[in-house]
């Protein structure tokens, strides 16, 4: 155990005591870092100087609502876990000597709440013509895909899918309802394409999009680009027949 924390925990003093950052990733990509904080001769403070959180609130979560079913699952978990939550940072007192499994321990917490990113969506206020495209898209090729599939990934155990056309091989396609915020979305669906694929390696990843609707940037096209075997405007669906014919369907 001790050869584990030597060789995977990077350490680093700072101004009022020492981070950690594990071999923990948050949904992000990013290592999970833990700083240490000196409270009295006996006692230190663990704490996350507001990363977990703080990606939530970013998503557009109101992580004060109480009528949030994801809501109250966060702080189903911070009480599991007995975590404070102090002005959006997650903190823990814990007794010294500090032992190794209080460190873990709180570093899976904050993971655990960070994937609650994946339960949170916006909901949709407007007409979305990239659904009415792709449901049009399969009525004319006489296509019946299976509707709103849940699939399990590698990391996570439930990732909804809009369609999920099932032949040699299957084609997944989500169409993007979201208008803001919409790198932090393909940031969220690069992840869930990954985690799927380590589970359904002859799955098609397809993404359709409205580009007059939607807020894009060139770096949240890109991220689509990068990630997804076709990723394509409603109205200008070549790609998506494309895929579906790769796919022997």
């Amino acid at each position: 155990m001790e050869m584990f924390w030597r060789e995977q925990v990077d350490a680093a003093p700072t101004r009022d005591g020492l981070a950690l950052t594990l071999p923990l990733m948050y949904p992000d990509g990013w290592q999970v870092t833990i700083f240490l904080t000196p409270l009295t001769p006996g006692w230190v403070q663990l704490s996350d100087h507001g990363k977990t959180l703080g990606m939530l609130i970013g998503a557009g979560m109101n992580i004060e609502s109480k009528q949030s079913s994801t809501v109250a699952l966060l702080n189903e978990r911070a009480r599991t876990f007995e975590l404070e939550n102090d002005g959006a940072v997650l903190t823990k007192n814990v007794r010294l000597p500090l032992q190794g499994v209080d460190v873990q321990l709180f570093a899976e917490s904050l993971v655990s709440i960070a994937h609650l990113l994946y339960r949170h969506e916006r909901p949709v206020t407007h007409a979305n013509p990239s659904e009415r495209a792709v449901a049009q898209f399969f009525a004319s090729r006489n296509v019946t895909p299976r509707r709103n599939v849940e699939l399990e990934g590698e990391l996570e155990h439930r990732i909804r899918l809009d369609y999920v056309v099932e032949a040699s091989d299957s084609l997944a396609v989500q169409v993007v309802s979201r208008r803001e915020n919409l790198r932090d979305y393909m940031e969220q669906w690069a992840f869930r394409w990954s985690d799927l694929r380590k589970r359904h390696d002859r799955m098609l990843a397809a993404m359709v999009y409205d580009p007059e609707n939607q807020n894009w940037d060139e770096t949240a096209l890109r991220i689509g680009r990068k990630v997804c075997d076709c990723f394509c405007r409603y109205d200008e669906m070549d790609p998506l027949s494309q895929a579906l014919t790769q796919v022997g369907a």
